[in-house]
């Protein structure tokens, strides 16, 4: 049970590192996405405009020491019969370290979501670059005008290059336009190119529609108790 136990704990603290690495890409001056709360936050004593997301850096840090408690045990058992050895008794060490430590990481992670602001309309803007919904346009020809996908890519390929040499997003084209470069595109597609749309179209299981993201959601706080 103990390595059953670490186990499990490894795979929640990879989770919450990966987590916290989002966050600290996010708050970076070049994204700029989340501003980290103060209280989980410290300044930095050479640069006096710089705030360090400590609490995210030291759940990235804690998620190292995890994994290494769960490899220390696995490590010693490795070599032991199936009977009992005094060796088990180094079972115990490895377990409490993890289990403080992800205790840390557990409330450092909830109060940075709970108290982080994130800055939407930044984001917004940032999906809307980089041609995202390329790929959407690919999946509109496929699915609606019946063409095969390789075919699909170049068309594609020659809208985008359309739309960067005006320096415009895909769907500020015209309609005459995506029809000089395949007659089968109708005005249909300017539904499909928007980031919203881009986002609800992907209603599979666990997918990013809103309505998706909601029921997992749920899903997750029943299975915590949370409901209650």
């Amino acid at each position: 049970f103990a390595m059953d136990y670490l186990a499990a704990a490894s795979q929640c603290a990879i989770h919450l590192s990966r987590l916290a690495e989002e966050l600290i890409i996010w708050a970076s001056q070049p994204f700029g996405f989340v501003r980290m709360p103060d209280t989980l936050s410290t300044g930095s004593s050479i640069m006096p405009q710089k705030k360090n997301p400590d609490a995210a850096e030291l759940v990235r840090g804690h998620a190292g020491r995890i994994i290494g408690c769960a490899t220390a045990l696995m490590v010693t058992m490795k070599g032991l019969p199936l009977a009992y050895s005094k060796d088990m008794q180094d079972d115990k060490p490895p377990v409490f370290e993890a289990a403080g430590l992800l205790d840390l990481c557990l409330a450092a992670a909830a109060g940075m979501i709970a108290d982080s602001r994130f800055e939407v309309a930044r984001m917004r803007q940032a999906a809307e670059l980089g041609y995202a919904t390329a790929t959407d346009l690919a999946d509109w020809l496929v699915r609606e005008a019946d063409i095969p996908f390789r075919e699909a890519h170049h068309i594609t390929g020659t809208a985008v290059r359309l739309a960067e040499s005006r320096g415009v997003a895909l769907d500020a084209l015209s309609l005459d336009e995506f029809k000089g470069i395949d007659s089968r595109i109708d005005e249909r597609v300017f539904a499909a190119l928007s980031v919203d749309a881009s986002v609800a179209a992907r209603a599979s299981y666990g997918g990013t529609a809103p309505d998706q993201v909601r029921q997992r959601v749920a899903e997750a706080r029943s299975e915590l108790g949370m409901d209650e």
